[in-house]
């Protein structure tokens, strides 16, 4: 678990909502999320829903311009001559983009922890332990083999979303990356079980205003420092091995996938004028 489930869901919605009707009902669906794991009370709903009104004001105003621009950015960029240096400063403004938001969440949740119930921080563990379970089987059900077609198949439909259909030459780039990444299904499954001791230990003390705030801020800004070394080498393997295949494939792309690409980040950027 990279972060916490509701600080990806607040992403998600913030980021990537598609009108503004998202804005209005952020409220009502992100509660919908939490109650998925806890049952909230009626002051604990108005809370959350009080403080997401004033995070997506500050969004609109403060964040969407920042989109924008970096929208226009990636429109303008060439994907034929798109070089790995050029990946990693993308990659590096997308986690500002990420990490401004998080910090803005952050005292929010502090909050809302610190009114949680025993009863409620138990329910808590007991639904994130059932996803974690369920997770577990999925993944160990699946050969080798399995995961890498697995592995392939998200690849496709990731470049699809952005490109289109791919061509036969990108199809078998696709298959060779999937068969040089390092699995780590078995890795993921530990590293949740360590988590759960961690997010236990987190509410369990959460009344320690201190270590609650330092524990959180870890957790949220420097989630690595709980990977163990074998995982942590898998993902940076893995993650050179990812770009550098998705340089490849850009060099690869056809006038059509580029106009593609180019039309799907205009689209955003009208959503995100339309939001702002």
């Amino acid at each position: 678990m990279k972060r916490w489930g509701i600080v990806s869901v607040i992403c998600l919605l913030l980021l990537g909502c598609s009108t503004k009707l998202v804005y209005d009902n952020l409220d009502w669906i992100l509660i919908e999320y939490v109650e998925d794991f806890v049952e909230l009370d009626d002051n604990q709903e108005t809370q959350i829903s009080d403080k997401l009104q004033v995070l997506s004001e500050w969004h609109k105003s403060e964040e969407i311009p920042n989109y924008i621009q970096h929208l226009d950015e990636l429109i303008a960029l060439d994907p034929h001559t798109f070089t790995l240096k050029e990946l990693h400063q993308q990659q590096d403004k997308f986690r500002r983009h990420s990490e401004r938001l998080l910090e803005r969440i952050e005292p929010e949740v502090f909050e809302i922890a610190q009114q949680l119930s025993d009863e409620q921080t138990e329910e808590l563990m007991s639904n994130i332990r059932v996803r974690h379970t369920r997770y577990k089987k999925r993944t160990l059900a699946r050969t080798e083999q399995e995961q890498r077609e697995k592995y392939a198949e998200r690849i496709e439909e990731n470049l699809d979303d952005w490109f289109g259909s791919v061509t036969d030459e990108q199809q078998a780039l696709i298959a060779q990356w999937s068969q040089e990444l390092m699995i780590t299904a078995p890795d993921w499954i530990e590293h949740q079980t360590k988590m759960r001791i961690q997010i236990n230990d987190l509410l369990a003390k959460r009344s320690d205003k201190g270590y609650f705030e330092s524990k959180l801020n870890q957790m949220l800004f420097n989630s690595e420092s709980f990977f163990d070394d074998g995982l942590q080498q898998k993902l940076q393997f893995n993650k050179q091995v990812n770009d550098r295949y998705l340089v490849q494939i850009l060099h690869s792309t056809t006038p059509k996938q580029i106009k593609f690409y180019r039309q799907e980040l205009q689209d955003w950027k009208e959503i995100a004028l339309d939001i702002k």
